[in-house]
């Protein structure tokens, strides 16, 4: 196998994982949200967002996705706005997690320095 192709398997794996597991359904389709409204941190992270940045923060798809002292490096607005938006590889979760959802995690994240 050759650099390009190994390039593109870690490319596709790095996709499928972004894709995967960010989020759930319920049984008609419709995203729903880990913990409900005000819930809890970190059953919120567990549902949605440990398929990317592992049990430990620590993330599982490359050094972009450790958080493990993300509020040393981002406000909470900051973080607010990835979460709600995404880029850099991230989907965006403000169509699938509620504001205070959103603002849930953003505190318990900004917490970790």
């Amino acid at each position: 196998m050759n650099i390009r192709h190994v390039k593109m398997a870690v490319a596709a794996v790095a996709l499928a994982a972004v894709l995967s597991g960010c989020g759930t359904k319920d049984s008609g389709g419709t995203e729903t949200s880990a913990a409900g409204p005000g819930g809890n941190a970190e059953a919120l992270y567990k549902k949605s967002c440990i398929s990317c940045h592992g049990d430990q923060l620590q993330g599982r798809i490359g050094p972009g996705t450790d958080l493990t002292k993300v509020g040393g490096k981002k406000s909470r607005d900051e973080i607010v706005t990835q979460i709600a938006k995404g880029g850099n590889g991230m989907p965006g979760f403000s169509s699938s997690l509620s504001e205070t959802d959103i603002g849930t995690l953003a505190d318990w994240l900004a917490a970790k320095k």
